[in-house]
């Protein structure tokens, strides 16, 4: 072997090497993808969301249900995690109001485990509640379910009252019904926020969202 041929050709080699002309095998980079503001995530929730029961403070996530696309690239896909906090809890008024629960949503995790902040927007819901201006949720009203109940206690009231003495009886009684069955109302609440697990929601970002993708 010819020891001074050999050496040379390592030297080459390692000068070669350290010049950049061989270049070692390297992995590929992820690219970084923006989603614009008012881009849409749609998710599951994972967990019952109530307005009797939730408090501030708590903790949730849903599954993202749809791949969320740039072009024909898909930069969030189904199976990506958002994770949010519950930020306030009203419950629904004794005699008036709606019960209210404001939700943050704070983090995206990925399927390759990257977590990303969240600036986002409540805007959709599969169910019977309404998203407020501000991105929170708002149970249904209980004026007409209130407004039956006074009546139901009148027209029970006016009955006993029509037993015990007449004309008089009955309109004292009906008094004594309305006062009767606002006593219910005000003793039962209304219906309050319920966000049962699996309720399909979606989120609209706030600001734009930079995503690597492999």
């Amino acid at each position: 072997m010819d020891v001074k041929r050999t050496g040379k050709t390592i030297a080459l080699a390692a000068a070669l090497l350290l010049a950049g002309v061989v270049a070692l095998p390297r992995p590929a980079l992820a690219k970084n993808v923006k989603l614009p503001e008012g881009k849409k995530i749609h998710f599951t929730l994972n967990q019952t969301l109530r307005s009797d029961r939730s408090r501030e403070g708590d903790k949730f996530s849903g599954v993202v249900s749809r791949n969320v696309r740039v072009g024909d690239k898909t930069v969030i896909p189904e199976g990506a995690v958002v994770r949010g906090t519950v930020t306030s809890v009203k419950r629904s008024g004794r005699v008036k109001g709606k019960a209210e629960m404001e939700l943050s949503f704070d983090e995206i995790e990925l399927p390759n485990g990257k977590t990303l902040d969240l600036a986002a927007s409540l805007t959709e819901l599969d169910d019977k509640e309404e998203v407020t201006e501000e991105g929170g949720v708002q149970a249904e009203g209980t004026k007409k379910r209130d407004a039956a109940t006074i009546g139901a206690g009148a027209g029970i009231g006016a009955a006993i009252g029509g037993i015990a003495g007449g004309g008089k009886g009955a309109a004292i009684g009906a008094g004594a019904g309305a006062a009767a069955g606002t006593g219910v109302v005000l003793a039962t609440r209304g219906k309050e926020v319920y966000l049962k697990r699996g309720t399909e929601m979606a989120i609209q970002l706030d600001r734009s969202l930079t995503v690597p993708v492999d």
